[in-house]
């Protein structure tokens, strides 16, 4: 199982300044096929600058909670380094 992208990536409006907010669409590759699930996730900045990624909320019924949620952070985390997120 790997993270193929994150599609339709929207931004919300966050009143504290250290926190934001998304919404998007992770496209999951699994040997039998490829599926989308829609997700909800935030990144909070420490006062030390650490970063915490919140995966929030997603639903997956075709595949096993536990290493989908860990892929997916681990892609967010990648793509957050790499200044990709709005």
């Amino acid at each position: 199982m790997r993270i193929l992208e994150l599609k339709d990536i929207n931004r919300e409006d966050v009143a504290i300044y250290y926190r934001r907010t998304f919404t998007a669409k992770a496209v999951v590759e699994i040997p039998a096929s490829s599926f989308e699930i829609p997700i909800s996730f935030t990144i909070e900045t420490g006062p030390l600058g650490n970063k915490e990624f919140i995966l929030d909320a997603f639903k997956s019924n075709d595949y096993p909670i536990i290493p989908l949620r860990k892929a997916i952070l681990q892609f967010i985390t990648t793509m957050d380094a790499e200044g990709k997120l709005p």
